[in-house]
């Protein structure tokens, strides 16, 4: 395609600026307030045991992009209470003046995470199925809205998908070349997953199972060679994690460790001899991370009722309400193109799908079947980019017949419902959910948490009181930021009546449903969760939705 640089460009330019505007136009969401702080205490001191559930990596290169704009550090009592809920407010107050300035910094280290997965998106599907198809993919991930979401926030879901979605592509390219300069590519791809986030864990067995795929269909130009740089991939990633967690590692045995989770506390109970090759604090993270995975941890909400864990239809169905129509409509598209050519007795390309397909049906059943914790799909984004290679494949140069042509005008065609639907979101892309949900005021009961309300709708809410000319505010606000901050006069709700302070009342779409958690307020935290029943005013129809994910009711 003459054109294709051109349109690769475009469209890459096109998704940073969106993702720019979200992250100037989002409040700091609840778990940012985690995550930037630990990284600018890895950067500034090499600290890392504040907020550990997560490697260290990407939160560093967020905190020295948020120290050179000019970020304070916690307090020294906060750092000794160690909590990344004390060390995230006192981050926060130190930072009052600058706040929103040193979190823009810090997001834009994830919108050049979210280009340099977009370019490998484009990359895949163009190797897999050839030029057009890599612009489809392109466009299917660039356009949608959890990915110009997820790109302006401090977080690791978009991280996440970079390493997953890059070792994929590059460890199958060794696979099937054999080069030495692959492997390289793949090695550093890996390392910086485990670097990221703990699920890493699970890619190492897929790269296998797709490799002994390749190997047995005949496409392994060098199996010995194949077998070697998979045995490889564990030594340079064990390295890698040593160096990232800066060589602290006591080797101590297991039985002299105070574990939380009931699968190290089992470890622990069958062999206390055990010394674990891997940093401290990288164990001591996944642990935690682990307490938090345990089933009945941590409740879900889903058909509008709590549940005390996901339902095992948590993630299918909040799937088919968050992603756009025009996603949904390039993967049914594509399965129906792949299921006529079967029936046709084409020749399969089975393989070739498989290196993003497997994986993302792997992710979804772990999801579904093992790790339970419903509050979101971002846990489930690197399905995004992957899906969207697979999708390419519409437009693939593999297809042959009359009907070629048309299945890759519907592919762009997709892609533009699909960008017209984020489009008429902008840039509140993350609540956004699809027309056949009824978007977000009928979706948020459906699925909530952090598909709608991750508490970045203050910015929205002081400029929707300043243009109807409120000035306080009776806030029931869910997050981990004190809204004066951002300069909205409000008084704390907690529940009963309100008083006479103001004749308007602000709500959060996760305490609307009945979700419960501690308020953020000028005092701190409240020491216990919060839960409201706003059945009374159920009837009432807001005078604004901030974000999409606040209410703005008039009371008096």
């Amino acid at each position: 395609m003459a054109r294709e640089p051109l349109w690769v460009a475009l469209l890459l330019l096109l998704h940073a600026a969106l993702a720019v505007w979200g992250a100037a136009r989002h409040s700091v969401t609840f778990d940012e307030n985690f995550h930037l702080p630990s990284g600018v205490l890895i950067a500034a001191r090499g600290e890392l045991r504040v907020s550990a559930v997560n490697p260290p990596l990407v939160k560093a290169a967020a905190g020295w992009a948020a120290l050179a704009a000019g970020a304070r550090l916690p307090s020294d009592a906060a750092l000794a209470d160690g909590e990344q809920g004390v060390v995230g407010e006192s981050f926060m107050r130190r930072n009052a003046d600058r706040y929103h300035r040193v979190f823009f910094a810090g997001r834009l280290v994830v919108v050049l995470c979210s280009l340099l997965l977009a370019l490998v998106v484009w990359r895949f599907a163009r190797d897999l199925h050839g030029g057009a198809a890599g612009l489809v993919a392109l466009g299917l991930y660039a356009l949608a809205p959890e990915a110009l979401a997820h790109a302006g926030f401090v977080t690791l879901d978009v991280p996440t998908a970079l390493g997953w979605t890059a070792a994929l592509w590059t460890f199958r390219r060794f696979a099937v070349s054999g080069r030495w300069g692959w492997w390289a590519a793949a090695a550093a791809a890996v390392a910086f997953a485990f670097l990221t986030r703990f699920t890493a864990v699970f890619l190492p067995p897929v790269l296998a199972l797709l490799a002994l795929w390749t190997w047995r269909r005949g496409r392994a130009r060098r199996p010995l060679r194949l077998a070697l740089g998979f045995a490889l991939l564990g030594v340079t990633t064990l390295a890698a994690l040593h160096a990232g967690y800066l060589g602290r590692t006591s080797f101590e045995p297991i039985g002299a460790w105070r574990f939380e989770s009931e699968a190290f506390r089992a470890l622990q109970a069958r062999f206390p001899g055990l010394r674990l090759p891997l940093p401290d604090t990288y164990v001591a993270g996944f642990d935690r991370q682990a307490v938090e995975s345990q089933p009945g941890r941590t409740p879900s909400f889903a058909l509008g009722r709590l549940w005390r864990e996901a339902p095992w239809f948590y993630f299918p169905l909040a799937l088919l309400v968050k992603w756009p129509l025009g996603f949904l409509g390039a993967l049914g598209a594509r399965a129906a193109l792949g299921a006529r050519r079967a029936a046709r007795g084409a020749r399969p390309r089975a393989l070739r799908d498989a290196w993003a397909l497997v994986p993302a049906l792997a992710l979804l059943a772990m999801a579904v079947f093992v790790g339970r914790l419903g509050i979101g799909i971002r846990y489930l984004f690197p399905l995004l980019p992957l899906l969207a290679v697979w999708a390419g494949g519409l437009a693939g140069r593999g297809w042959r017949g009359g009907a070629a042509r048309r299945w890759a005008l519907a592919a762009f065609a997709l892609v533009a419902l699909q960008g017209a639907e984020s489009a008429a979101r902008a840039p509140w892309w993350l609540s956004f959910y699809n027309v056949a949900a009824g978007g977000p005021w009928r979706g948020q009961w459906i699925v909530n948490d952090s598909n709608v309300d991750w508490g970045q709708g203050l910015i929205a809410l002081r400029d929707e009181m300043r243009r109807r000319g409120i000035a306080r505010v009776h806030l029931a606000y869910h997050g981990t930021t004190d809204p004066a901050v951002y300069g909205i006069d409000s008084v704390p709700f907690t529940g009963g009546l309100p008083g006479p302070e103001s004749d308007w009342l602000a709500v959060s779409s996760y305490y609307w449903v009945g979700l419960s958690q501690r308020m953020m307020t000028a005092a701190g935290r409240t020491e216990r969760p919060i839960r409201f029943d706003f059945s009374p005013l159920r009837h009432v129809v807001p005078t604004a939705t901030p974000a999409g994910c606040m209410l703005l009711i008039r009371l008096r």
